[in-house]
């Protein structure tokens, strides 16, 4: 009996070192970078459904005429190293010309990041890009490269968390090396799925199996590939939603040249704006708490005939309550902006909470407190409770 009341002694106190060592173990983790590359070119016709080409003619009363021959295109590239990260979202979205005439309307985020600076003996980083292009012919031009410097960095860590919320839900050893073994595969899955080929189910059935091979489960392929369909796993997931690690200070360079026709007055707005941002993402409680907090400061020049002083700020918090073992969590976020550009409200505040409890796999329910103060830049403030969910009954 003594022996007993020992070991459990023993297994008591043994359980706070064990729980903070599967911490460090996944903390070690949240860095983890996987080099990764993809791209996809896909080519149609721009005038709905595909169509290349359209000839039409007005039956009544003038008989015009018009045809014309056009075509759009998407090309998404991402190139990832341990050190960079290269990203191409653009989109032809129409090209065409005949009798109607010529017309162009394209739009591009590029972005690249090296994290190969040394500043004061810090990890820094360097990265250019445009945020965004747009052009329509004749309608509107909105062109805002930018050059950024920064130290620091913050890592994404939601299919981190995934990958070990789906190891319980399948009864899987939750061992390090199996963690990070099947997050090689993970975080390389938009490459597995989107290799070229005219059989795309061979790269879902290669991710998935290599996906059951990293955790040494391999005859639980088939359960990886449907465990989203669980409704248990499906509201658990949504605790680790958008959650990062780590913290990063940067100062963006950004020039932008704004035309648009529709305004009352479309005059080309010349704008230079310095952007200057912090960030910063952790746990505390052991991981029961999670935080994340942006502050953002831009600085800047507005010149559209005569030369005006702006500023924009925005501070973003957020907390995520996951406490273990139970089927609730608690969302909080805070937003709070001031932009001196603004006509009738400058400053705007939004406060939100929500508590997301699962009474049963077929029975989710929520409820929300949301305050806004002088919503969108308006006058308008307000403040809402929310409740609901949903609920299969047969």
């Amino acid at each position: 009996m003594r022996k007993s009341v020992l070991a459990m002694l023993v297994l008591l106190l043994c359980l706070p070192i064990l729980s903070a060592e599967q911490n460090e173990t996944q903390e070690n983790l949240y860095t983890l970078v996987v080099p990764t590359y993809y791209d996809m070119l896909s080519v149609t016709g721009c005038f709905g459904g595909g169509t290349a080409a359209r000839m039409q003619i007005d039956l009544a009363p003038t008989a015009a005429f018009n045809f014309d021959v056009g075509a759009g295109a998407n090309y998404d590239l991402f190139a990832q190293t341990v050190t960079t990260a290269l990203s191409v979202d653009a989109n032809l979205n129409s090209l065409f010309l005949g009798t109607s005439g010529i017309g162009l309307n394209v739009d591009a985020d590029i972005s690249y990041k090296s994290y190969t600076l040394q500043l004061g003996g810090m990890q820094g980083f360097y990265g250019f890009g445009v945020d965004p292009l747009e052009f329509d012919t004749s309608i509107e031009l909105n062109f805002s490269p930018y050059a950024s410097v920064g130290i620091g960095r913050i890592y994404d860590i939601s299919r981190l968390k995934e990958l070990q919320l789906m190891m319980h839900h399948l009864d899987i050893e939750p061992t390090a090396e199996r963690l990070k073994q099947a997050a090689m595969v993970r975080y390389r899955r938009n490459e597995y799925l989107n290799r070229f080929t005219d059989y795309t189910t061979e790269n879902h059935v290669a991710y998935y199996q290599h996906l059951a091979d990293a955790f040494g489960a391999s005859q639980k392929m088939l359960d990886l590939l449907f465990i989203d369909q669980a409704q248990a796993y499906q509201f658990e997931v949504g605790r680790y939603a958008g959650m990062q690690y780590g913290w990063e200070l940067e100062a963006r360079l950004r020039p932008t040249i704004d035309y648009r026709w529709y305004r009352l007055d479309p005059k080309t707005h010349f704008i230079l704006n310095l952007d200057l941002m912090g960030r910063y993402a952790a746990f505390a409680m052991d991981e029961q708490l999670y935080y994340y907090a942006r502050v953002l400061l831009s600085p800047g020049m507005l010149s559209d005939g005569s030369t005006s002083f702006i500023f924009t700020t925005n501070v973003l918090g957020q907390v995520r309550y996951l406490p273990p073992n139970v089927p609730w969590y608690v969302d909080g976020s805070l937003s709070i902006d001031f932009d001196t550009t603004q006509a009738t409200r400058k400053f705007q505040l939004n406060l939100g909470g929500r508590f997301n409890y699962m009474i049963h796999p077929l029975f989710i329910a929520y409820a929300g407190l949301e305050l806004a103060v002088n919503d969108s830049f308006t006058t308008q403030s307000l403040l809402a409770f929310t409740a609901g969910g949903t609920i299969r009954l047969r």
